[in-house]
């Protein structure tokens, strides 16, 4: 456990814990809670490439994230969940296919329903999830698919439905954007809903709009955070209407760069993480989003691990190598001031283990506590 102290708050962040290690590709972590205390991680493993569904291992927690265990294989990694009931979650698909031929505005694929058993097994069966009523037709992607993919978390409506964010591409534009979408019946319909932000009117997002998670504000407003480009600083955007409508993109410089992970605990205290290039948690006391305090977790990392072949190389902590970690992490809230954040440690880069840093792909967990001053 190490402590870091701000004039705002104060963190406790615990010893990495390791959930899985292979060979091969092994990496894009995410973590999806059944309650505080038992957890998932999943953790990809294929290449990092457009390809329909994207075979993941399942680890089971069943301490909150201070030991883990695999638990099974899934065809169809989906980086977002929602509970279905206790013991129960909906995992979203990942790429999505036309509903018909001719069909540019509707899409579906299989999702994934998990189901934990009081002896620790989880049992995996198929459902199909809807993306219904674009405004206009969407560009194609990959062997019938539409250019579309899920990957905002998902937040409590206050109607009592559902809303999200993912991102596309409308035909013939080239760049992404990040749009808003609500259900109401638990996560298998999603109906569009807004624009978030519109790539093609971006014009130093490099990529548009894409990855993104969202958080709603201590005064009831939403911020979305979402990516523009590899390297570049993410974007924001906030709604006051429940996502109906959002204000414009606003960059935030020293905050970074790939899929971001919010988590709001109490007194309104914000956790973000992400990178790219390194790997960092940044934190927010002024519950609105604006000031952000940083910790290099790559740093962390290696000051709580002995064993030289499962650290990063000081490059990589400084900021000047992108080859040791995909900067994609997972993030939950597991207690009123405290979250979970996983994350890879690679040792080919893109290609796969075995490699010049080591044998194995690794992920691991931190646990995180958070006091405000």
């Amino acid at each position: 456990m190490k402590q870091y102290s701000f004039g705002t708050c104060k963190l406790e962040i615990a010893d990495p814990v390791v959930v899985g290690q292979a060979k091969g590709h092994f990496w894009f972590s995410t973590l999806h809670p059944f309650d505080d205390r038992n957890l998932l991680c999943e953790v990809v493993v294929t290449a990092d490439m457009a390809q329909g569904k994207w075979p993941a291992k399942l680890y089971l927690s069943r301490d909150g994230g201070s030991s883990w265990n695999w638990v099974r294989d899934i065809d169809s990694y989906g980086p977002i969940s929602t509970p279905l009931g206790p013991n129960r979650l909906l995992m979203m698909p990942y790429e999505l296919w036309a509903l018909s031929a001719k069909d540019k505005r509707n899409a579906q694929a299989e999702g994934t329903i998990l189901t934990l058993s009081q002896e620790g097994s989880v049992a995996a069966e198929t459902a199909t999830v809807k993306f219904l009523d674009f405004p206009r037709d969407l560009a194609d992607y990959h062997v019938g698919e539409l250019y579309l993919l899920t990957n905002g978390n998902i937040l409590r409506w206050r109607d009592g439905g559902l809303i999200t964010t993912i991102y596309g591409r409308f035909a013939g534009e080239g760049k992404d954007c990040n749009i808003a979408m609500t259900s109401q019946d638990g996560g298998f319909t999603w109906r569009y809903h807004s624009l978030v932000a519109e790539g093609m009117t971006m014009q130093n997002a490099g990529e548009g709009a894409n990855e993104s998670n969202s958080v709603r504000l201590p005064d009831g407003r939403l911020m979305c955070v979402y990516r523009v480009g590899s390297s570049q600083p993410y974007c924001k955007s906030y709604s006051a209407d429940e996502g109906a409508t959002w204000t414009i993109p606003e960059s935030m410089p020293g905050v970074f760069s790939v899929e971001p992970q919010l988590v709001r605990l109490g007194k309104g205290l914000i956790l973000l993480s992400g990178g790219r290039p390194g790997l960092y948690l940044w934190v927010c006391a002024d519950k609105e989003g604006k000031q952000w305090e940083r910790i290099n977790l790559a740093e962390h990392h290696n000051a709580s691990l002995a064993e030289a072949s499962s650290q990063y190389p000081a490059s990589f902590c400084e900021g000047k190598d992108s080859s040791l970690s995909t900067s994609y992490t997972g993030m939950q809230k597991i207690g009123p001031n405290e979250a979970l954040i996983s994350y890879d440690r690679l040792t080919n880069s893109w290609s796969g283990a075995p490699g010049p840093w080591g044998k194995e792909d690794m992920v691991f967990t931190v646990r995180v506590k958070v006091e405000p001053r």
